[in-house]
């Protein structure tokens, strides 16, 4: 099921999309243990980022993982999980709420075929191998995560993806397959910009295969936000 949470005002907008965020986290956690979150890098999120570390949750209960990641070292600046780390696990962590252990980062391993995709995808595992919550952003051409419009990898049955040309440096790349968002319970997809407009459409036309616009695998989960400040 689709919702959108629209405003003009990013500000505002982020404080609704973190009170849904915290809804979700707080019903779940009433039926399970923990919640296991992925999370995007990107400029989308940084508001979103700001307000939702400040928000009344039981950190210790989730485990963050990275939708999506560069085939960088932790400290490079095209790092992901670095965005990430910077605004949003180092206040929480700082602040004794998250314990460092739950959050899950991908440790780019140059000596392997796989660069250490299937070490992060067994540590998954260990949390149920599978996502409870994806916060994710979009690109101008409707890719998601490191899922690019009508590429090879859509398709796969994997898991996880290795992406070795991407369109948009750095060229190499993991991600979330689409099998393993489908999976997901709640997805916040950021929509922030004039520059998203026509990903933003795409989103909502009926008549565009998701594998043109592969932002619309959110679609097909159980529930949706579409946040976004487009009117």
């Amino acid at each position: 099921m689709l919702t959108v949470l629209c405003n003009s005002n990013t500000i505002k907008l982020a404080h609704v999309a973190a009170g849904a965020f915290t809804r979700h986290v707080n019903e779940l956690l009433t039926r399970q243990d923990y919640v296991v979150v992925a999370l995007p890098g990107g400029r989308s999120v940084r508001e979103f980022f700001a307000v939702l570390k400040q928000e009344d949750i039981a950190w210790q209960k989730i485990h963050f993982f990275m939708l999506d990641e560069r085939l960088v070292s932790l400290e490079d600046d095209d790092s992901n999980y670095k965005a990430a780390k910077e605004q949003f696990f180092d206040f929480l962590i700082q602040e004794k709420n998250l314990p460092a252990e739950n959050v899950h980062p991908f440790i780019y391993d140059a000596k392997t075929a796989d660069f250490g995709l299937k070490v992060y995808e067994a540590e998954l595992k260990q949390f149920g191998g599978k996502y409870d919550i994806v916060v994710a952003g979009v690109g101008e051409d409707g890719h998601t995560a490191s899922l690019f419009p009508n590429h090879q990898t859509l398709d796969s049955i994997e898991n996880f993806v290795l992406e070795k040309n991407s369109p948009k440096p750095p060229s190499e790349r993991i991600s979330a397959s689409p099998a393993l968002i489908k999976q997901t319970k709640v997805v916040l997809v950021f929509f922030i910009g004039e520059g998203k407009i026509d990903a933003y459409k795409k989103f909502n036309d009926e008549n565009t295969d998701w594998h043109e616009c592969p932002v619309k695998i959110f679609r097909e989960v159980e529930k949706c936000y579409a946040v976004t400040n487009i009117k």
